[in-house]
């Protein structure tokens, strides 16, 4: 049994060795076709940045913040810390946000040849190289689509107007495409974020992998000191209050001590304490408010987290893709064992008419 296996396995080599010219031809064809399709795929190029973001902490003020408030005798209350919602898993979904999508649109990009310059929107409009072959399905499409459509979008999308959601086919379709195009790792043990982002040109690459590395560094510290910030403008309201009422408190009993002195009549002595009294209670409050705004101010500088880029936004040199090495390998690999699996499979079937 096993020598009529390894006959058969030797007959399927010879029957390959038959056909070396038909193997040898597939291979050309392959190899060929390969070099055709990689040189027609336009050049992508990626630009990475490598975050490691400051994880906020559940507790509550601690160290000189905390002994300053404890010093002053201040309840801070809804000061205290609380534990963060925005994960680093979640800042993948972030980043492919419409609203953080559209404040990209308008940012200023210029080409590595410096023939180029305007704005990424209008970049991936108009200015995207693609196959001809997209170009061949997609002719139809674009012919009965600009027979059919009157408005053509000239304003691109901003962050302004993304929350009412009124977004052209064209200007979402743009969207989509720089979605596509800038893509978010994390490293669940580390948590360290990989921000990566392909475009045709490399220059663009990197400056567009800075702009989103630094937005989405800035929409974390704003998320973060959200509270804080509302705290401080709440703060800074009563202290401006709190001032106000003390200037006009102490004004009040300047000017009547000015008016009555020299005077010893127990009604402008009595009038005078109560005066005084109220400028002290005044100035109790305005002390007290400003020790709370400083506190406040420390707490916005605590909860500001620190993200340290580790790997900064670089113009890469090589282009990431098409891999016509890796393509051409490929095409020829399909092209033998393809051709090589219809010349068994049609020996076989021969084989099986000449039994019967």
């Amino acid at each position: 049994m096993s020598n009529k296996k390894e006959r058969s396995f030797i007959d399927i080599l010879m029957l390959l060795w038959a056909n070396r010219k038909l193997l040898l031809k597939a291979c050309v064809i392959g190899g060929v076709l390969s070099i055709i399709i990689a040189f027609s795929i336009p050049k992508q190029y990626t630009s990475s940045v490598v975050l490691a973001p400051e994880l906020s902490s559940s507790s509550g003020i601690t160290g000189s913040i905390g002994s300053l408030a404890s010093m002053a005798g201040i309840d801070l209350g809804g000061l205290s810390g609380t534990e963060d919602a925005l994960y680093p898993e979640l800042y993948p979904q972030i980043v492919e946000s419409t609203p953080f999508l559209c404040e990209l649109m308008d940012l200023p990009v210029e080409t590595k040849d410096g023939k180029l310059k305007t704005d990424l929107y209008h970049y991936l409009r108009y200015k995207q190289k693609y196959p001809w072959w997209t170009w061949a399905i997609q002719a139809p499409v674009r012919l009965v689509k600009k027979l059919t459509t009157h408005n053509v979008d000239t304003v691109m999308p901003t962050a302004q107007n993304s929350n009412s959601l009124v977004l052209t086919r064209s200007q979402q379709g743009v969207l989509k495409s720089l979605s596509n195009k800038v893509k978010v790792d994390v490293d669940k043990g580390n948590n360290v974020i990989t921000l990566n982002v392909i475009m045709q040109d490399p220059l663009i690459a990197a400056t567009v992998a800075q702009e989103v590395s630094e937005k989405l560094q800035q929409y974390v510290a704003d998320y973060r000191t959200a509270k804080a910030r509302k705290d401080l403008a709440y703060t800074t309201q009563l202290y401006d209050e709190a001032q106000k009422r003390y200037f006009e408190a102490q004004k009040v009993y300047a000017t009547f001590v000015d008016q009555h002195q020299g005077l010893v009549k127990m009604q402008y002595q009595i009038e005078q304490d109560r005066l005084e009294n109220e400028k002290d209670l005044a100035f109790g409050v305005y002390n007290q408010i400003s020790s709370q705004l400083e506190l406040s101010k420390a707490k916005v500088q605590e909860k500001t987290p620190v993200c340290v880029v580790m790997q900064p936004p670089y113009t890469p040199f090589k282009a990431s893709s098409p891999k016509k090495m890796m393509m051409g390998i490929m095409y020829v690999f399909l092209a033998f064992f393809g051709t090589a699996a219809w010349i068994v499979i049609k020996e076989l079937i021969d084989d099986a008419k000449e039994t019967k």
